[in-house]
């Protein structure tokens, strides 16, 4: 086939159109990764760290059995509460850089005449800047430097204390990244038991890098897309109750899912990559879950 002058000339006009059309492509995607991983670098991106305090992770209520008995839960800068040097047990935490603090009860909810599901016996702990399960997981420096940034919260307590259902609690809670204010989950029970209203109680917590329904994956925790965030105001109702830590309605209905023992074994707490997660993590909207900014 013979390709005349004028031919070949607006074949090399539309391949140089192309050509730039995608560098120009390339540079913005680039440019636009770029502005993401430098705001999540500063402290104080959406508002200073100073305001976060000493992060007292703090149950306000346990709410209705028919929400899961899901606690709403509340970030307190400064606290009568004193956080305490506590020692790593049972796999959780890291000398020096874990803490602990007590609270005798935790109201609950009205269930019939005058029980409630409140807990008694409640100890809240927290790991600062190190993973509290995979002390030889985050080695490379990259990683480590985003380790630094997060507190991971836990905490143990008893359900009808002294009564004929009583239970002992021993729960993950959430992983903060102080730099940008995100909320991650970092774990998830590997067993469940079943209690009264076809309720489970989970058990023996496993990091997602390490947990058999999510191992294969290969991802880190904070590459999965986070479950809420932290408000300087008490903004956000859960279940008519106003706090300062707003989640996300697709980890209520993971940390709920289920009905029989074998879906809430697959079903629950699993954590989510959602590739139609708004890419701009600084947006803070309830209903607008983010991808991670840590998302490769």
């Amino acid at each position: 086939m013979i390709i005349t002058g004028s031919e070949f000339a607006m074949k090399r006009r539309f391949f140089s159109i192309w050509f730039f059309s995608f560098c120009t492509l390339t540079v913005l995607q680039s440019t636009d990764v770029s502005v993401r991983i430098a705001k999540h670098k500063n402290p104080d991106c959406i508002y200073p760290k100073a305001e976060l305090g000493d992060c007292f992770i703090h149950m306000i209520k346990i709410t209705s059995p028919f929400h899961g008995s899901a606690p709403a839960v509340e970030l307190l800068p400064n606290s009568d509460f004193v956080w305490e040097a506590f020692e790593p047990e049972n796999g959780w935490g890291r000398a020096g850089k874990t803490f602990r603090y007590y609270e005798k009860t935790v109201p609950g909810t009205h269930i019939f005449f005058s029980v409630t599901n409140k807990i008694d016996d409640v100890c809240y702990f927290k790991t600062v800047s190190a993973h509290p399960c995979l002390p030889d997981f985050y080695t490379d420096p990259e990683e480590a430097e985003i380790i630094e940034r997060f507190v991971f919260f836990r905490f143990t307590a008893y359900a009808d204390k002294g009564g004929f259902f009583e239970n002992y609690l021993d729960n993950f809670l959430y992983a903060l990244d102080t730099h940008t204010k995100l909320l991650y989950s970092y774990g998830m029970p590997t067993k469940y038991k079943k209690i009264i209203g076809n309720n489970y109680i989970p058990l023996d917590w496993m990091p997602y890098e390490t947990a058999p329904n999510t191992k294969d994956r290969g991802l880190k925790f904070y590459e999965y897309d986070p479950m809420g965030f932290v408000s300087v105001d008490y903004s956000c109702e859960f279940f008519k109750i106003k706090t300062n830590i707003h989640i996300y309605d697709w980890w209520y209905r993971t940390i709920t899912a289920g009905e029989t023992a074998e879906e809430v074994k697959n079903k629950r707490f699993m954590p989510l990559f959602n590739p139609d997660a708004e890419k701009d993590w600084t947006i803070r909207n309830v209903r607008i879950p983010v991808a991670s900014p840590y998302r490769k």
